[in-house]
């Protein structure tokens, strides 16, 4: 009697059967029917089981397609077989035998109204059926790659002498001192207060950044990373935005320089370019779309692993490279969207980092540089900066003297209280350090080419919308 284990290793993934087919071999696949063709003779079907941006082209009896519809869950046993047509291989369906097991087994059956028919679906249509819009050729190739690059970015941090940590998800500071938290209660208010807090008597969020529990870890084991959901309760209706997004982040202690902390954030970025593999099946995922988004993507890629250094201008240079486009831009504007693509798509065309942003548009935790007027103080931070996307990353180095901490603080109008352990780390045993922090699915939407970022994400929310 043939084990469990025998039977397992006896079934093949389509992506095994890309990578290796043996040809003239028995084999067995499960997978989901795409599409059905009959014809008087032969019937054909084309199955994919998401391991690949391939689908099996199978060949079978009329009577045997009988049993299969679009959207139906199937296990498939044949001989694998050189195709006539434009496929290398197909699997030609065994025959049924009797005693035997039948080649053909429907493992769930799919009627008429499955929602996912042979045609063009718009974004927006997939969006609301959130269960079916990851079998579609384009948005399974987007998990795959997340799959990867999480997997590229691990391996980098642990090869860079990085340690992984968990930060917590509820927090009871708001990192950015921005004010767009999602704020936690228990949901029966208490009569003895007049909010209803959950975790004592102070309100509680949604983190909006594992950056200040991240620098606590660096306080015990020097380099540490982590990949966190995060939440902003901002109500942009964007192609940028989400209400719940994950970021990868990153703290290194002992660094007095700017240039290290970009320099990690660059090989972490270079380590998640697409491999020739991954390459083949994010095109592959775009067949249908147009010869010059392909060659758009390709472009990307070599951009991103070009042998040099990426480039490095600071924001005052920025600025008067900028000043030729568009000349009502002074010095100590917040750059906008467009000027941010514009100086990295056409004037230093390609990935830039741009350093030392005025004081006045960063967070409070950032290091301020040595300047001899007041009036134009800047902060030792950059934003990565990529064409046709924009921002990518944001990082700096971090306030590590106490007093100076405390003082951007009250300049910000925040109650220091509120971040007493934060503050603590710079009376004891204080230390240089600096990280950065870097939104995934904006990653993902520049490497995969996706247009809006509500597709980089298997469930996504945003102001309005949380459809399951």
């Amino acid at each position: 009697m043939r084990t469990s284990r025998a039977v397992l290793a006896s079934v093949r993934t389509i992506r095994s059967l890309v990578e290796s087919p043996r040809l003239g071999e028995d084999a067995t696949v499960n997978g989901w029917v795409r599409s059905v063709r009959r014809m008087k003779k032969v019937a054909f079907a084309d199955i994919g089981d998401g391991t690949s941006a391939d689908t099996l082209a199978v060949v079978l009896t009329p009577e045997q397609s009988k049993q299969l519809s679009t959207g139906a869950c199937v296990q498939l046993s044949g001989k694998l077989s050189e195709s006539p047509g434009n496929q290398k291989f197909e699997l030609q369906v065994a025959e049924p035998v009797p005693g035997k097991p039948d080649p053909v087994k429907v493992l769930g059956p799919a009627d008429q109204s499955y929602p996912l028919q042979k045609k063009f679906h718009t974004a927006e249509y997939l969006r609301t059926i959130p269960s079916f819009r990851w079998k579609t050729l384009g948005n399974s190739s987007v998990l795959r790659y997340r799959s990867y690059a999480q997997s590229r970015i691990a391996r980098y941090f642990e090869s860079a002498g990085f340690t992984q940590v968990s930060s917590p998800i509820i927090t009871s500071s708001d990192c950015e001192g921005a004010g767009e938290v999602f704020t936690i209660n228990s949901g029966e208010p208490d009569k003895n207060q007049k909010q209803p807090y959950f975790f004592g008597d102070k309100p509680a969020y949604l983190s909006v950044s594992s950056q200040l529990h991240l620098e606590v870890y660096a306080a015990a084991l020097s380099r540490v990373w982590n990949m966190a959901p995060a939440f902003r309760a901002e109500k942009s209706d964007t192609n940028r935005h989400l209400s719940e997004f994950w970021m990868v982040e990153a703290e290194l202690a002992f660094t007095e320089s700017l240039k290290d902390v970009m320099t990690v954030a660059e090989q972490m970025i270079r380590a998640a370019v697409p491999d020739s593999a991954m390459a083949i099946d994010i095109i592959q995922s775009n067949k249908q779309s147009s010869s010059t988004k392909q060659e758009t993507l390709k472009q990307r890629w070599q951009m991103l692993s070009q042998p040099k250094p990426w480039a490095r201008v600071t924001y005052t240079e920025a600025v008067e490279l900028l000043r030729k486009e568009f000349p009502s831009l002074k010095w100590g504007d917040s750059l906008s969207s467009e000027q941010e693509k514009h100086l990295a798509a056409h004037i230093i065309q390609g990935p830039v980092f741009v350093t030392d942003y005025p004081m006045h548009q960063k967070p409070f935790y950032m290091k301020k540089n040595a300047v001899s007027d007041e009036t134009k103080a800047t902060v030792a931070c950059f934003d990565l900066l990529v064409p046709e996307m924009g921002e990518l990353i944001g990082g700096s180095l971090r306030e590590d003297d106490h007093q100076t901490l405390l003082s951007a603080m009250n300049d910000n109008n925040m109650n220091p209280d509120d971040l007493e352990w934060y503050l603590d780390l710079r009376k004891y045993g204080s230390f240089p350090h600096g990280g950065y922090g870097m939104g995934f699915e904006r990653l993902v939407c520049f490497v995969c080419g996706v247009e809006n970022i509500r597709e980089a994400i298997g469930f996504p929310r945003w102001a309005g919308s949380c459809v399951c």
